[in-house]
């Protein structure tokens, strides 16, 4: 059954006096959530949408929503003042999501279990998934005047068969019931809110930079299952890297160990060879 999107809880729960949201839209089914926002960037706005034709992935991947069943937002924030920080954005982003669904697994009362794989893909498992799963996809693109606009999607109710990838899951098969989702608003508008706030949150701390922002390093590592993982990672270049995940640094970059000791990198698709299980 598709989940209903209004924009009325919405309004209510996101832009409000005290918080940093300004302004929220809720379109029909686009084409990119992303292009919707990148049309006339404004700060602090999102747009969410019905359903999502040609949403993009990192790497010019296709990210479809099929209305009803999927979240698909956009965010338009300011970066903060310093460059230098700039590259844990995406980061970030990632770990917004993993905070939000966790909020919402508490909330519903199940047990599905939630990790992020570096940089921003979001990991589930639980229910008819006991395998972790991708959930969600993210993409953040620069826009004028220092604003990002960051595009997430997050499969809500895609059935299996509709699932673009065998490693693709949705939060209905990681055990969560969408009609426990939301307390008192729909499934999609409750995972929204959720993601919102998280990221509202986590960009409060990286605008301060400093301690704030080494604090959600730290709380990013913890969630991070990369970390103590044997991968190989398909570099930009096409080389692949193999060895022994051993930190993220400070600046995001993955380190690993490998036959010619510890390198870092800042891009590349992670393939977990072997996932550590984390206390």
């Amino acid at each position: 059954m598709p989940l209903s999107l209004s924009a009325p809880p919405l309004l209510d729960s996101l832009v409000t006096p005290n918080g940093p949201w300004r302004s929220l839209r809720v379109l029909g089914v686009v084409g990119s959530t992303n292009a919707e926002a990148a049309l006339q960037p404004r700060p602090w706005e999102i747009v969410t949408a019905q359903g999502q034709e040609s949403g993009r992935g990192r790497h010019a991947r296709v990210w479809v929503s099929p209305a009803g069943t999927s979240v698909s937002m956009s965010m338009t924030v300011p970066c903060p003042p310093r460059p230098q920080d700039w590259g844990w954005l995406p980061l970030l982003a990632g770990l917004a999501v993993h905070d939000g669904l966790s909020a919402v697994v508490e909330q519903a009362g199940g047990d599905t279990e939630v990790g992020l794989k570096w940089p921003n893909d979001v990991l589930i498992r639980g229910g008819s998934q006991p395998e972790w799963g991708k959930v969600c996809g993210i993409l953040c693109e620069m826009q004028p005047e220092a604003l990002v606009v960051v595009g997430i999607g997050i499969n809500v109710a895609v059935p299996r068969a509709d699932l673009p990838v065998p490693t693709a899951t949705s939060l209905h098969l990681a055990g969560l019931d969408p009609l426990q989702i939301g307390q008192g608003m729909g499934a999609r508008e409750g995972v929204i809110v959720a993601v919102a706030r998280a990221f509202a949150q986590l960009h409060q701390a990286w605008s301060q930079g400093g301690p704030a922002l080494e604090a959600v390093r730290r709380r990013y590592r913890l969630a991070c299952l990369t970390i103590g993982a044997e991968v190989d990672l398909h570099t930009p270049g096409e080389v692949i890297v193999t060895g022994t995940v051993t930190d993220i640094d400070e600046d995001g970059r993955l380190l690993i160990a490998g036959a010619e000791g510890i390198q870092a990198y800042a891009a590349g698709d992670v393939v977990h060879v072997r996932v550590a299980e984390r206390a």
